[in-house]
């Protein structure tokens, strides 16, 4: 706790520290362009059909494939995850397996 040798100093510090913007300390941490997104975070069928199309239908990390392996389940991820910052656009995008995907997370 800070000392004041004013009572005015310690009022002056008071009204500025209510008047602070709240969401400074809400957000501490997160800089602001990880808040604002100009994309949706959910990937749209035909989003999700151009990047599949263009990775071949087969997984990006190991190449597994459904043409080959039907049991392999291919899912698209975001290459800078979502909540750090990344958008939802084609080349922020990648056809990964199940497997894959879920080794990821979001470690980017």
């Amino acid at each position: 706790m800070r000392k004041y040798t004013k009572w005015s100093n310690a009022l002056k510090a008071f009204v500025e520290y209510i008047n602070k913007d709240v969401s400074d300390d809400f957000f501490y941490g997160v800089n602001s362009e990880t808040r604002r997104h100009k994309t949706a975070r959910d990937i749209n069928l035909r989003l999700r059909f151009k990047v599949m199309q263009r990775d071949n239908f087969k997984c990006c990390t190991c190449g597994a494939s459904p043409a080959k392996d039907p049991s392999v389940e291919l899912r698209i991820d975001h290459i800078i995850p979502w909540p750090k910052g990344g958008e939802t656009e084609i080349d922020n995008l990648q056809t990964l397996c199940s497997k894959c995907n879920l080794g990821k997370s979001d470690l980017a």
